[in-house]
């Protein structure tokens, strides 16, 4: 079964359209997709890095948790849902925290951070999704810029501050 988007307006109401994956090239002006990040932080200010499958567009580079929010969802419950399966981490939506939206020409990206507890450091990886994990300190993730996804790497360096300052 293919996977369906109910498209939003700037201001990420909902708006009845729904649109199945695949075909973003059909969304009208004016109307954008939902996507959510969830960037993971240890007690050692580590941000947990996903390896994407080799298969996916962007094979093999790094990226946060994320996706796409379904037709039914809200933002927050596309961010739960995400981290549970690329993941296996289950939380429920008080222990995340908003941090803000950037919205591009037809998709809007609604950025949350994940402060990790010591029940999750053992992480059951969605296999066609993710094919590896590592931790990377606040001050080395500078280093994996060019291996990084280039579109998530924009978006750490918007919401770094943020990341950094909660705890």
């Amino acid at each position: 079964m293919s996977e369906i988007w109910e498209l939003v307006d700037e201001n990420k109401n909902k708006t009845g359209i729904l649109l199945e994956r695949g075909k973003i090239s059909s969304i009208p002006k004016g109307m954008y997709h939902l996507v959510v990040d969830i960037w993971c932080k240890n007690k050692n200010n580590e941000i947990l890095l996903t390896q994407r499958h080799p298969n996916k567009n962007y094979g093999l580079l790094w990226e946060c948790t994320g996706g796409s929010v379904v037709a039914g969802e809200e933002s927050l419950d596309g961010a739960i849902r995400e981290l549970m399966e690329e993941t296996g981490i289950h939380e429920d939506k008080t222990h995340l925290i908003y941090l803000g939206d950037t919205k591009k020409s037809n998709y809007i990206v609604d950025t949350y951070l994940y402060l990790l507890n010591d029940n999750d450091q053992n992480l059951n990886l969605q296999k066609d999704e993710v094919v590896d994990t590592k931790f990377v300190s606040i001050d080395d993730i500078k280093n994996y810029k060019d291996v990084i996804v280039d579109k998530v790497w924009e978006r750490f360096c918007q919401f770094k501050d943020k990341i950094i300052n909660n705890s």
